[in-house]
């Protein structure tokens, strides 16, 4: 496929689109901008290996031109309009899905859930896709649909720190914020629980009530869990879990998820660093 020249005269994969003057506010422009964004692509013909840098660049410019004020029912007819009409290739069609994946696992682009889980459900929709490959986007969706931001994350069971079978929804509590801590046996993880317990701010905050953390270890239950204990926050409900690795949304480690008092998601996959800075409103 030839590169061609977007509208700011930059080199591109295609012509990206230019709204009309007819689209006089921002949502207009960008709803016709995503709704056209692919109308020059020839998406029957194969993505060229050596142009993998401009398809990046132009699935970012799409998302973008989402995140700058389209609707979000337009971005998502838009990818499923694309990835139908992408079958006409079947090596662009995961391709499209692969780079998706990218931005979202390794590249640390803020999607929307449900968009990210459209390209993934195509993939797992598509029967001429080998079983594998189905099943791991299949696999995505669901770990995405059990703990999407806006919805209530779904309840897990894990064993605490006195060897006691918990669930999530027991963790119910007055408190306003609820901090889910999910880490590894890596010294990554316990530094940056170290970080967390020892802020004063954040302490606190855990102290008065306002949040509950809930510090749960996405392994088997350690074998010398009793003599670790004092390295764990006395005011923190911890336990261990392997199977949340298999049924929620763990994109890095240690990871993340802010709930609100009802148990929705309101923040997911964000650093201590983040938290932190929230707490002092930054």
């Amino acid at each position: 496929m030839l590169s061609a020249v977007n509208a700011m005269g930059q080199t591109a994969l295609f012509e990206y689109p230019t709204a009309p003057d007819t689209c006089s506010t921002i949502e207009s422009r960008c709803n016709y901008s995503v709704q056209h964004f692919w109308d020059k692509c020839e998406l029957t013909r194969p993505f060229d290996a050596r142009n993998d840098s401009l398809l990046m660049e132009a699935m970012l410019t799409y998302f973008d031109i989402m995140r700058a004020g389209a609707n979000v029912n337009v971005s998502l007819s838009s990818v499923r309009d694309l990835m139908f009409k992408a079958q006409a290739n079947h090596d662009n069609f995961l391709r499209l899905a692969s780079v998706a994946e990218y931005l979202l696992y390794y590249h640390d682009f803020d999607f929307i859930d449900d968009l990210y889980i459209t390209f993934a459900q195509a993939v797992a929709d598509a029967s001429w896709v080998k079983k594998d490959m189905r099943n791991h986007y299949a696999s995505q969706v669901k770990r995405l649909n059990s703990s999407k931001l806006g919805q209530v994350m779904a309840d897990f069971e894990f064993t605490s720190i006195t060897g006691a079978k918990k669930r999530l929804s027991d963790c119910k509590s007055p408190a306003k914020l609820y901090v889910l801590l999910f880490s590894d046996n890596d010294s990554g993880s316990s530094i940056e629980r170290m970080r967390l317990s020892t802020d004063v701010a954040f302490s606190q905050a855990v102290e008065s009530g306002q949040v509950e953390v809930i510090n749960i270890l996405a392994t088997d239950v350690p074998k010398k869990w009793d003599s670790d204990s004092q390295s764990y926050s006395a005011t923190w409900v911890v336990g261990a879990s392997k199977d949340v690795t298999t049924k929620l949304d763990l994109r890095i480690m240690p990871c993340l998820y802010i709930l609100d008092e009802d148990f929705k998601v309101i923040a997911k996959n964000k650093t201590v660093d983040f938290l932190k800075n929230l707490m002092r409103g930054n």
